[in-house]
């Protein structure tokens, strides 16, 4: 057998690989384009049929509960008295502040 057959039936097996090799890489893109429409809609519907987080759900049955149980008086009350406990939290807020200001001074005018 001459060297040069050898070598040409060698370089014709390679091309057959090559060939073989991008048949399947095209054979996988065509099943991925086509099965990808029914994938995303399966994904579609997994993410709609997820339920939240477990925190998220008892905070939003915590607020439904607490929304059908007052009546509108209940509901002015409560945002009264939320709104009194917010200004008692600032005024507290500037007592502590006041007050560490004057033990500081007083320790630097010590010092």
């Amino acid at each position: 057998m001459p060297i040069g057959s050898k070598k040409k039936q060698e370089d014709f097996s390679e091309i057959e690989r090559q060939k073989e090799a991008l048949q399947a890489q095209i054979d996988q893109l065509q099943s991925f384009i086509k099965d990808a429409p029914e994938k995303l809609q399966q994904e579609e519907q997994e993410r709609l049929q997820t339920m939240p987080a477990p925190d998220e759900l008892t905070q939003r049955r915590r607020e439904n509960d607490f929304a059908t149980r007052l009546t509108k008086g209940e509901l002015k009350n409560e945002r009264r008295h939320q709104a009194r406990s917010a200004l008692l939290f600032v005024l507290l807020l500037a007592a502590i502040i006041s007050v560490s200001l004057w033990v500081y001074r007083i320790i630097m005018e010590a010092a």
